[in-house]
This record gives C-alpha cells, structure tokens and sequence, in this order.
C-alpha cells in the first residue's frame, strides 16, 4: 500500500508584508486621514499577529520624495514596532516609472533623500530558510548611473542551495495580465504603462529569477490582490491598506484592504490577504494621482507651517 505524505499544516514561521500605505500629513498640500487611520488599523493587527518580522512593499507614504518628514514619521513607527521591518521603496518615495514629461519621475535627488532616511534601496538576506531580494525596481529603464549598479548588483546575486525558498519584493507589478504582456503605451494605456515594467526589464529580471532559485514574487503598486503561476514562479500582487484600485480587471482580482501573511512550511509560502477589521470614512482634501512638482497649492494645508519640498525647484 502507497503511503501518501500529508503536508504540513503547522508553519515554520510567518512574516507580514504590507504595501501603499500612503500615509500623509495635515500638512502637506492634500491629506487622506482615512489612509492614515487604515494603516493604523493594520499596524495594530500585524502587532497582534506577531510576525519575525514586517516588509514594507512601498508607497508607505503619500509624497515622500518631496517631503523628506513623511519618511522620516514613517520610520519612527517602524522602529516603534516589536519586531524588525524590511522596507523597499515606492514611486512616492523615489518617482515614478521614467517618463522625460513627469517631473516626479525616479531620479538620483529621490534615491539618495530615501537612503538617507531607510538605508540601500537594494538589500538581500536569509532568514532561516528562505532568502529575501528587495529592489528599487522603478531604476530600470531609467538610464540613470543607478541602474548600471543595480543590474551589477542582480548580476552577482547567487543561488543559496541551503534554502528551501527565495522571494524577491519589487514595487511595480512585473505585469499587468500575463508575463507575456507586450509593452504598453503611455499615452494610450497609461494606467497599465504605470502600474508595471517593460518587457526588457521584466526579461532581465526572469533571466535572474530562475537564475537564483526564486519561488516567489510580491509586489504592490497596483492595490489589488491576485496571485499568478508562471514557470515556476508564484506571483503574488498585494492589497493596499489605503484604497483599491483595478478591482474590475481580472475575475480574480480582490481589491479587499488589507495586507498579507505569509505561513512558510519547508515545501511551499502561503500568502493570504488579512483584511482591515475597520475602514476609515473621514474626508481628506486635496488632488490625487500624481501631480507635477511645480504647482502645488499649499495654502489648502490643514496645519501650520505647511511643508516646503524638501528641495529647490532648481537644484
């Protein structure tokens, strides 16, 4: 008689991943209250979960790469909680997906305000028995001197055949509906254009995945919840804690609020969305999506003194 193997329904140990947070200030030139209140809804249930440990996917606050303050209040709760926090950045920490007409497109100002608040935008470790890859993924396709040295930086990375898993944290999604995605057109399909890489970084990324052992990809930016199979790799887009996006896309798509937990066994990860127990209604101000830098009315600011950029127009 065949003896078949149950797996395991007892993890080895669990870790959080939460992503877009956008947590702002009352005085900034616009403010959801909501999302703060919502964050502090999902801090307060990853504490009661108690994680080894917290990713932050990106996007944890509303307008950093201008407001150096929102990193820096951002990082102080991290630092409040019981357990350590990993952090990868967002558009809103260091720009946007490279585009010559946004003047909030990635650049090296927001790179190095980001690394002086959170440390390298890159990083890599092992954690018992699966080995984690946090990148700054909006740097490719940039042109700036800061991708060569991220791509440098991927080329080295090796395989560890000691560990059962190897999960890589990007804040763009690699792709919209499939990995086989063509590109998409800014200016005709901007929205899908914004929400994820190229198909030649996307390709330079895959050559690295399978290269390394990877099993796993989390990713936000999009604020909907799915997760995809694809030649090996399980994909897995994560909720926002803030406001749903794309929920009428995808048939799978769960544009539940929320973040993720992560059971891992020895054979496999499970990611599965823990939903908000509340959400916040209170009423913010202020335009959304992403304003250029030059403009910007602070005299709707809720709190005095409102904030400055956190550099001049013509550094």
């Amino acid at each position: 008689m065949q003896v078949v193997k149950r797996k395991s329904e007892t993890p080895s140990w669990t870790f959080a991943y939460a992503s877009d947070m956008h947590v702002g200030s009352p005085r900034s030139y616009r403010f959801q209250p909501a999302w703060n209140e919502n964050w502090n809804t999902a801090r307060d249930q990853i504490i009661a979960m108690s994680p080894d440990f917290l990713i932050v996917g990106g996007d944890m606050t509303r307008d950093g790469s201008t407001h150096r303050e929102e990193l820096t209040s951002f990082r102080r709760e991290l630092e409040g909680l019981p357990f350590p926090a990993h952090v990868i950045p967002g558009n809103h920490e260091v720009g946007n997906k490279p585009l010559a007409s946004d003047t909030g497109s990635v650049s090296t100002r927001f790179i190095d305000q980001y690394e002086s608040v959170f440390g390298p935008s890159n990083w890599s470790f092992v954690y018992k028995n699966v080995r984690f890859t946090g990148i700054n993924a909006f740097l490719l396709g940039s042109g700036l001197a800061e991708e060569r040295v991220l791509r440098t930086w991927i080329e080295d990375l090796d395989a560890d055949a000691d560990t059962d898993h190897h999960v890589w944290l990007l804040h763009p999604a690699p792709f919209a509906d499939a990995w086989t995605d063509a590109a998409f057109d800014p200016e005709s399909d901007r929205t899908a254009w914004y929400f994820t890489l190229d198909p030649e970084e996307r390709d330079f990324l895959m050559q690295h995945f399978q290269r390394t052992g990877t099993t796993h990809v989390v990713s936000g930016h999009i604020h909907c919840h799915r997760q995809v199979h694809y030649d090996g790799i399980q994909f897995i887009f994560a909720p926002s804690t803030a406001f749903a996006q794309w929920a009428d896309r995808w048939k799978d798509g769960d544009p539940t609020l929320g973040f993720l937990r992560a059971d891992v066994f020895p054979d496999r990860i499970n990611f599965d969305v823990v939903p908000l127990t509340r959400t916040s209604d209170l009423a913010g101000y202020g335009p959304g999506g992403n304003p250029r830098i030059e403009g910007r009315d602070y005299s709707a600011a809720q709190e005095e003194p409102p904030f400055a950029p956190s550099f001049r127009e013509d550094e």
